[in-house]
């Protein structure tokens, strides 16, 4: 705290990355997973929670464009990780899915984040956890506040007047 009574929240937050700097360097990671770029990331963990989804879906999920999805799908479908399948209902709709060298990487990073995650977890005391959760559920509330808000405001036209003279 400030002499003042204010927090120094950007003395807070510099000092976390000085101390928590160590999570955001390749090395102290699998390698592999710095690998893939952040949409990459987001369907390989949307594709591991639903088995099999379309490129509209995977698209809504990630927030971006078809055109934008279809490329991470190229970039991701190259390196073996997920794969086309045709349905053979209706062969103009495509699924994607993992492959076994998906699945296998995700379990694996998985494993490897929840380890870390567990071993902070055991180190609380039942309060602690406690308000532990409860932070971290009111973190995600503001964020989705400020999310729905961007998109709010994205969705509206606008709209440029343009005199006729």
């Amino acid at each position: 705290m400030k002499s003042n009574g204010n927090i120094d929240f950007e003395g807070i937050i510099f000092s976390y990355i000085d101390e928590f700097k160590f999570l955001i360097f390749p090395d102290k990671w699998n390698s592999a997973f710095m690998d893939y770029s952040k949409n990459e990331i987001m369907v390989l963990i949307f594709l591991h929670r639903c088995k099999t989804a379309n490129m509209t879906e995977i698209s809504k999920y990630i927030n971006a464009p078809l055109n934008t999805t279809t490329g991470v799908i190229n970039r991701l479908e190259k390196k073996n990780m997920v794969e086309r399948i045709r349905s053979k209902e209706d062969r103009r709709i495509v699924e994607i899915i993992l492959t076994s060298k998906g699945s296998e990487f995700i379990d694996k990073e998985k494993d490897i984040i929840l380890g870390f995650t567990k071993k902070v977890y055991e180190k609380l005391t039942g309060d602690e956890k406690s308000a532990a959760v409860s932070i971290f559920n009111k973190v995600r509330s503001v964020l989705m506040e400020g999310m729905h808000s961007k998109d709010t405001k994205s969705s509206r036209k606008k709209i440029k007047k343009i005199t006729i003279l």
